[in-house]
């Protein structure tokens, strides 16, 4: 194991935690933050047997789950940065440590089963379209009227007349680009 690089993870770490414990310390991740800057502020000052179990403790539960949690800060996107700061860190640490050779596949957390419930709302009925000889009504009155209405316009329409604009001092300049 690398003391100095676990020493310069740690001082990242301590950092982070400083820096953001009074915006982030309810989080789901921040408890994953904190057992990491702990082991590895504890990592620094042990023998050779400790730090294996330390590494394998690492390797085993640690990494993976901290991995898992920060990640899902990194998702968030709102603190994407800080999410990839932790992330690489994390990595660092694996590799200072020598845990990234025995690590093992992330462990699912054990959720609580929610049974969704479906809505019993009622959503209606669905209804067909139907030709236009079997329509309402009042539906052909509106499509008559529609009709009416665009014939007027264009029967009523007439050219518009083009009147000069006067020219400016402006005109004159900008009459090149067009």
């Amino acid at each position: 194991m690398d003391t100095e690089e676990i020493s310069a993870v740690h001082s990242i770490l301590h950092l982070i935690y400083h820096r953001n414990k009074n915006q982030h310390k309810s989080t789901k991740w921040w408890k994953w933050l904190s057992m990491l800057k702990r082991t590895t502020a504890e990592l620094g000052s042990l023998d050779a047997v400790a730090a294996e179990s330390y590494q394998q403790h690492l390797a085993t539960h640690l990494i993976p789950r901290c991995y898992q949690a920060f990640s899902t800060v990194v998702a968030e996107n709102q603190f994407s940065t800080l999410g990839i700061a932790l992330l690489a860190a994390l990595a660092r640490l694996a590799k200072a440590t020598g845990a990234d050779r025995k690590m093992v596949a992330v462990p699912k957390l054990k959720q609580k089963k929610t049974r969704v419930s479906v809505p019993s709302e009622d959503r209606g009925e669905r209804i067909s379209r139907k030709e236009e000889d079997e329509l309402p009504s009042s539906t052909k009155l509106r499509e008559s009227s529609k009709k009416e209405k665009s014939s007027k316009k264009a029967s009523s329409t007439k050219p518009a007349k083009k009147t000069k604009k006067k020219k400016d001092a402006i005109d004159d300049l900008f009459s090149g680009l067009f």
